[in-house]
């Protein structure tokens, strides 16, 4: 019976996060063929989240950031914008890994 339970609660746990691949053809350039890499698709948001404290703590090691204003959601990273400690709205781009941060960001498929 405890293997039963086991069992069921590992497939509800590896079946319960999307499915995420991209096709990439640089892995092997001899291969036509294109190579599935991991990698997100979809509502970011499902698997992606970032709390204003939680970017207020990140971000206030490198930037002066008196408050957070708005976080948005964008397409493999956050968009925060921020007031500084003068006053002023700055924008910042997190990357999900949270360990990169950029004010602008150059998307190459536009």
């Amino acid at each position: 019976m405890r293997s039963l339970v086991l069992a069921v609660a590992f497939c509800a746990t590896a079946f319960s996060f999307p499915n995420h691949s991209f096709e990439s053809s640089t892995n092997n350039p001899l291969n036509t063929q294109p190579t599935v890499i991991e990698g997100c698709v979809g509502d970011c948001a499902s698997c992606h989240s970032l709390y204003p404290y939680e970017a207020k703590q990140i971000l206030g090691k490198k930037f002066d950031i008196k408050e957070i204003i708005s976080i948005a959601v964008k397409r493999g990273y956050f968009e925060v914008i921020y007031k500084n400690s003068k006053g002023k709205k700055e924008k910042i781009n997190l990357l999900f890994s949270k360990d990169k941060a950029c004010k602008e960001l150059i998307l190459l498929d536009k």
